[in-house]
């Protein structure tokens, strides 16, 4: 029989213990040691409180964990490298997303896998798409903004209430309703009026409409006798084109040319008329012989005895008493 040595058996109970230790520790952990594990690596902009231990989900169900959490390169924040090793029998299709999101309102991160559709597998230790989902307070945020300012309205409206509904603004606000019933009682009158006056409009757009319909009527039994008119108006039409107008036009400026020459010379004085029209002398003449001539006929007229002395009969004693009569009445 083989002597073991306590040094030995102190040795493998420790060894044993650290086993047991390491094994319990990672089953507390949510590892199995009887299952196979497949290890796929993700890039996010920031790690969005993702850190070791961190579930992973599908359909709400646990496939696994996060191994570890650092940067992508080293000393570069600007992106996060996020380490996951799920169950080996799940099988990552491409196009499969892996969403950080909230788990509960508290703000507890897990990672949801979204499947993709495509046939072709991602292989073990390949890197997924990753998603952030937005935060639980970023959705807030804006709820919260508006809710501010929505009680900042609210305040403002109770102070408006309180100020209206002292003594001066219930004095005010019954006026006001006082003359709101007023505005009212106008607002049916005006109302009553308006109907009235579209009863009486109503009926005149539809004598208008019957005597536009009156008239289409008789267009409509006309219509021969219009096409006849608009034919005869083309065939004037057609015949005033069709005259030597361009020749009465030329001799219509001919006998305008005419008229200015002979109204030209009027204005420089040459002919008889040109003298009547300017000769100053000529026209006194003609006006003092004309009124001679009017003074001589009515005198004729009023003594015609001095005139005409001969007699049919060689008496003279009409002409005497004209002259007779003459005088007296020069003497007169």
């Amino acid at each position: 029989m083989i002597k073991i040595s306590k040094n030995l058996k102190v040795g493998v109970f420790a060894f044993a213990g650290i086993v047991v230790l390491f094994i319990g520790f990672n089953f507390m952990k949510g590892f199995d040691f009887l299952k196979s594990y497949t290890k796929y690596y993700i890039v996010y902009k920031n790690s969005a409180g993702v850190v070791k231990s961190t579930e992973v989900l599908i359909n709400g169900f646990k496939i696994g964990q996060v191994e570890d959490v650092g940067f992508l390169n080293p000393g570069d924040p600007s992106k996060i490298l996020v380490t996951i090793v799920v169950d080996g029998q799940v099988k990552m299709p491409k196009g499969t997303v892996a969403e950080i999101a909230s788990s509960n309102i508290l703000g507890n991160k897990v990672i949801n896998i979204h499947l993709g559709n495509e046939t072709e597998y991602i292989a073990s230790k390949d890197t997924l798409i990753g998603k952030i989902e937005q935060d639980f307070s970023e959705i807030v945020a804006p709820i919260k903004e508006k809710s501010e300012q929505i009680l900042t309205t609210l305040d403002k409206v109770f102070a408006s209430m309180n100020s209206a509904f002292d003594s001066t603004g219930t004095a005010k606000l019954s006026k006001g309703i006082d003359n709101l019933s007023g505005t009212l009682a106008n607002i049916n009158n005006i109302t009553s009026h308006l109907s009235a006056i579209s009863t009486e409009q109503e009926k005149r757009v539809s004598a208008m409409f019957e005597h536009t319909e009156s008239i289409l009527r008789n267009l409509r039994n006309n219509n021969e006798l219009i096409a006849i008119s608009i034919k005869n108006v083309k065939q004037i039409t057609d015949s005033i084109a069709a005259s030597n107008l361009k020749s009465t036009i030329n001799h219509v400026n001919t006998s305008l040319a005419e008229i200015t020459d002979l109204i030209d010379k009027i204005n420089k004085g040459e002919g008889t008329l040109g003298q009547l029209a300017n000769n100053t002398e000529l026209y006194t003449n003609l006006s003092s012989s004309s009124k001679e001539l009017t003074s001589l006929l009515a005198d004729m007229q009023k003594y015609p005895g001095r005139y005409f002395t001969v007699s049919v009969f060689g008496n003279s004693k009409r002409a005497d008493k004209a002259d007779k009569k003459r005088e007296e009445d020069k003497k007169k």
